[in-house]
């Protein structure tokens, strides 16, 4: 039999990491084979150059479309989904793959949907359904579930919520979040084995905290602010800190531009990028991981990770007993982080937190019904069920 083409499709680091485990799984199965577009954030130096990690992990690349402009213009983003869009095209053209793969909510999802639904190339989409407020990245996840063909649903609530928007229901599979699988896979570092990597020292029984903090697209003028108070918090609390740099939306110069401001602290480390195998066990070790990454919603679960949410970003999305939702504002930030770090009863309840993204076995289940998943004009003709 011959396999199918899968051209997978990233476009950043933070994609990338979730992303991973599902193009081992696709790379490994005997009726599949597996290319990538490598395009936005991975190719610039701002951002740690990570199309290098991906080189390394040993897959495929089919193509690398340079489309990030590097701007705190909102216009930056959609300049740059066009130009990725162009060189989409072609690639596409040229290997006509039998599906189209990507995640999420970012400029590659709503580019790889538009190219997949014009060419009548099946588009599968991981993590549909999911419901952020207030930022534009949520609008342009519901729009790729539209124009996608297959969805890899995350949880139950997204599954549901698809099915509303009158998505057929041949078409929906709940596999869970395949971030969790690298939680699993991911080797185990010591203190002192992660401390030698990171060239900081952190000790034996000291409390860390890993910090991510990400722009709302409808509160661009705010970021340096809100950056600020997350950082003025750090330097008030005093407590060891890793800091993981913005994605490259629009107002992430303001967030950097915070974070240089602080990054000299003896109990500070900041990093344009940290490789996954350190990453994974940062999030190990923490003790709490603060801003407002997905990482807190959807993966910090499994792991009995306490998360203080920072602003509105992630709010109304399905969350586990780890969260607390915080302003921005530096005495509530440092409040929950003590909460979150030393006491007790609450770290014992988030201990026995459920995670609703599943199970960490994501990424076996989506390359199985890749390969089984009939192709013809039923999953390519789609219809709206009301």
């Amino acid at each position: 039999m011959k396999k199918r083409k899968i051209l997978g499709v990233t476009g950043i680091r933070s994609e990338y990491d979730i992303m991973s485990s599902v193009f081992a799984a696709i790379q490994n199965h005997s009726q599949l084979d597996l290319e990538l577009i490598v395009t936005g954030a991975h190719l610039s130096q701002n951002y740690g150059y990570t199309v290098q990690e991906i080189k390394k992990d040993g897959f495929k690349i089919a193509d690398e479309i340079e489309s990030l402009i590097n701007s705190d213009r909102l216009s930056a983003r959609i300049k740059g989904l066009a130009i990725q869009l162009q060189g989409m095209i072609q690639t596409v053209t040229r290997l006509q793959p039998d599906f189209l793969l990507v995640l999420g909510d970012r400029e590659e999802s709503i580019s790889t949907a538009l190219t997949g639904a014009y060419m009548n190339i099946p588009v599968a989409h991981i993590a549909g359904g999911d419901r952020v407020v207030g930022n534009v990245d949520d609008q342009v996840r519901h729009a790729v579930t539209k124009l996608a063909h297959v969805h890899f649903v995350t949880n139950q609530e997204s599954y549901e919520r698809i099915l509303k928007l009158g998505e057929q229901e041949f078409r929906l599979f709940n596999t869970g979040n395949p971030g969790l699988d690298r939680l699993l896979k991911v080797p185990c570092l010591s203190r002192t084995e992660l401390s030698e990597r990171l060239q900081f020292e952190i000790g034996q029984d000291e409390p860390l905290i890993l910090l991510i903090q990400h722009v709302i697209s409808t509160e661009t003028q705010a970021a340096y602010y809100q950056m600020k108070q997350s950082l003025e918090a750090i330097k008030k609390l005093g407590i060891k800190t890793i800091i993981s740099y913005p994605n490259s939306d629009a107002g992430g110069q303001q967030l950097i531009k915070a974070i240089e401001e602080y990054k000299e602290l003896p109990f500070v480390y900041a990093a344009p990028n940290i490789p996954r195998l350190e990453f994974v066990n940062l999030m190990r070790m923490a003790g709490c991981l603060l801003g407002n990454s997905s990482a807190g919603i959807l993966e910090a679960p499994l792991l009995k990770l306490p998360v203080v949410n920072v602003g509105n970003r992630q709010k109304g999305r399905l969350h586990a007993g780890n969260v607390q939702f915080v302003p921005h504002d530096i005495e509530a930030i440092c409040q929950a982080v003590n909460k979150a770090l030393f006491d007790q009863s609450y770290r014992d309840q988030v201990g026995r937190c459920i995670n609703p993204y599943g199970d960490g076995h994501a990424a076996e289940k989506i390359a199985g019904i890749l390969a089984a998943i009939s192709i013809d004009e039923k999953l390519l003709v789609k219809d709206i069920t009301y």
